[in-house]
């Protein structure tokens, strides 16, 4: 059965199927045999072709966390009827909590111009790290949460102020 999973915000159509000893998955044209072997507290070996290194995942409901090699990734599941919802609105206007946790530092203020992937801020999670960035270029609007705090999945972090409208 077919997926659409966003993987590090890129949308693809993922198909995973049982192998003898693993799953072969096929993200868009690439497809490769993976496997994870549970080490517990979270942690992971994880196989993908030749490639075998230890992981830490987190899961919280259609979302999943993989800190690998020094980076932290995010897999979401996506929702068809949800992408024909957004298919009619502009780019973003805020940018979100992907999971919950605990802001650690925060790097923009009101008023700052910010470029597409800029740093916005930083929070833990489940003992792991994740930066929040630019969604687009923008101008920071509002800043809505504070060192220490804790936030919710999905809680809006930064919000970017609107865009002027071109005139003629």
């Amino acid at each position: 059965m077919k997926k659409i999973l966003a993987i590090d915000g890129e949308q693809y159509a993922c198909t995973l199927t049982r192998t003898p000893g693993s799953l072969r998955l096929q993200a868009g044209e690439r497809s490769f045999d993976c496997a994870l072997d549970a080490l517990g507290d979270g942690r992971y070996r994880v196989r993908a072709g030749d490639a075998r290194r230890e992981a830490l995942i987190a899961q919280h409901g259609d979302q999943v966390w993989i800190h690998l090699d020094g980076r932290t990734h995010t897999i979401q599941r996506i929702n068809p009827l949800d992408l024909l919802a957004a298919s009619g609105r502009g780019g973003a206007d805020s940018a979100l909590s992907p999971m919950p946790g605990t802001i650690l530092t925060v790097q923009v203020k009101v008023g700052e111009t910010v470029k597409s992937g800029q740093v916005l801020l930083t929070m833990e999670s489940m003992k792991l790290e994740v930066t929040i960035t630019a969604p687009h270029d923008g101008e920071i609007a509002e800043v809505l949460c504070a060192p220490g705090q804790s936030v919710p999945v999905k809680a809006t972090l930064v919000r970017f102020a609107a865009k002027a409208e071109a005139t003629s």
